[in-house]
């Protein structure tokens, strides 16, 4: 199998799995959903990296792997265990059915944006993979109200970066600089996101989570 053909296949991988955090409520599930799409896009970059001989581009997909698929997870599981009102989705900005049928159209319309507009720009096959990750996360984010899993929605958008490098440009240093700044970007956020709820813990009592802002 080539290079490409690998790439593809763990691209579409992350793509179902993004699909599949779409219509789950609880946040254990999406945390642990994102984790393996994570070590997918970590195990992309370092086949990357050992096919090219790059050594630092194989740094970042360990780092990817070891931060997005191990680390954030922990996190955000090990939280929810003092709070477990915090554990599922209240109440979607839109319903599971709508969000499943909504995601479909995300892939299928950025496949034909892609054909359309980016084929020459980018001509690999699979180029839309990574457009159509980044629009996953983003409406991830639009249709939840939980932070944790609007925090996923935004670090989906960031393995979407990652894929997207590891795909058209493997090799530059732009990955190798984006995958670490975006990393520590990410645990910086959980940190943030965990001490707002332990400070407003008392004040919201049983109430789900509020939608991030800023």
């Amino acid at each position: 199998m080539s290079v490409e053909s690998t790439l593809s296949l763990l691209g579409f991988f992350t793509i179902v799995l993004t699909l599949f955090m779409q219509w789950q409520i609880y946040v254990t599930r999406v945390a642990v959903t994102f984790a393996v799409s994570s070590l997918l896009i970590g195990a992309a970059l370092i086949y990357t990296g050992v096919v090219q001989d790059e050594r630092l581009v194989i740094l970042v997909g360990a780092l990817t792997a070891a931060v997005r698929g191990v680390v954030i997870p922990v996190l955000v599981v090990n939280s929810l265990h003092v709070r477990p009102w915090r554990a599922r989705e209240q109440r979607p900005v839109v319903r599971t059915a709508t969000a499943i049928l909504i995601s479909l159209l995300i892939v299928l319309g950025s496949y034909g944006l892609y054909r359309l507009v980016l084929t020459e720009v980018i001509p690999t096959p699979s180029g839309f993979l990574p457009f159509a990750l980044l629009l996953q996360g983003a409406f991830l984010i639009i249709s939840r109200r939980n932070a944790f899993i609007q925090l996923a929605g935004y670090l989906v958008m960031e393995n979407a970066v990652l894929l997207l490098g590891s795909l058209v440009f493997p090799g530059l240093p732009l990955i190798i600089e984006a995958g670490v700044i975006l990393d520590l970007l990410g645990i910086v956020i959980v940190s943030r996101v965990i001490m707002r709820m332990r400070e407003s813990s008392v004040e919201e009592g049983g109430e789900y989570v509020a939608e991030l802002k800023g």
